[in-house]
């Protein structure tokens, strides 16, 4: 277990730590907990060696990159349909849609 959490932590650590731009910490920390505790249940679930447990832990961890790309697009195209729905009047406040435009910018 201890081996999985934390290969789960280091690898979300890196992946934090590596990315260009600002610092999304506490999204991060939500996801990074997030993969944490897959990676707990799915140890405990499926009673792994540690060899198992580090790639599992590992592949949690990095899939939570995916997760944040994922939420960001998703919710990109959520204000976009808003937008278009109601075309004189803007459904979201127009400084909303700029943060977001803004995060959906980052690399």
């Amino acid at each position: 277990m201890i081996v999985g959490l934390l290969a789960c932590f280091m690898v979300r650590l890196f992946i934090t730590l590596d990315a260009p731009g600002p610092k999304r910490w506490l999204l991060d920390g939500i996801v990074t907990g997030l993969a944490m505790l897959i990676t707990a249940v799915w140890i405990v679930e499926h009673q792994v060696d540690l060899f198992a447990a580090l790639g599992t832990g590992g592949g949690a961890g990095a899939v939570g990159a995916g997760i944040i790309t994922f939420f960001k697009r998703r919710g990109q195209s959520a204000i976009d349909a808003l937008d278009a729905a109601l075309p004189g009047k803007p459904a979201v406040p127009p400084d909303m849609t700029a943060t977001l435009r803004g995060l959906d910018k980052l690399p």
